[in-house]
């Protein structure tokens, strides 16, 4: 076998290393964003509806607002958090062991989402935009 035949033979062989690297990557982060976004609404229904009375304060970020809801005697028991577009894109759950789920680096990979309007009328309520 020649000397050419070998390096492309190499390059090919590289450039499907590479293509399967790529699929799996993509696999690999699609199946971590569903999990993400299958804790997420997990917490989402352990809140029940947005305005409960257990709603008892928020944070508002620069890319993201949340909601911060008390549970026995817990008074930031569980969080969430929306971007601009509705996206939940961060949950925390700190009913026991604290339990973070979040795609806030990558919200664009977040398929879950409530009313924005919502949120932002819970905010208004709550003083948020004074």
């Amino acid at each position: 076998m020649t000397r050419r035949r070998r390096w492309a033979i190499a390059a090919v062989a590289g450039v499907l290393v590479l293509g399967l690297l790529v699929a799996v990557g993509r696999w690999e982060r699609n199946r971590w964003a569903r999990s993400q976004v299958l804790g997420m609404e997990r917490v989402r229904v352990a809140i029940g509806s947005l305005d409960s009375p257990s709603l008892i304060g928020y944070r508002v970020l620069p890319n993201f607002d949340c909601l911060v809801y008390s549970r026995a005697g817990n008074p930031y028991a569980l969080e969430l958090c929306v971007d601009g577009a509705g996206r939940v894109v961060q949950a925390i759950d700190r009913r026991g062991q604290r339990t973070y789920y979040s795609l806030q680096a990558e919200p664009t990979a977040s398929s879950f989402r409530v009313s924005r309007g919502i949120v932002d009328s819970l905010l208004r309520k709550m003083g948020a935009f004074r």
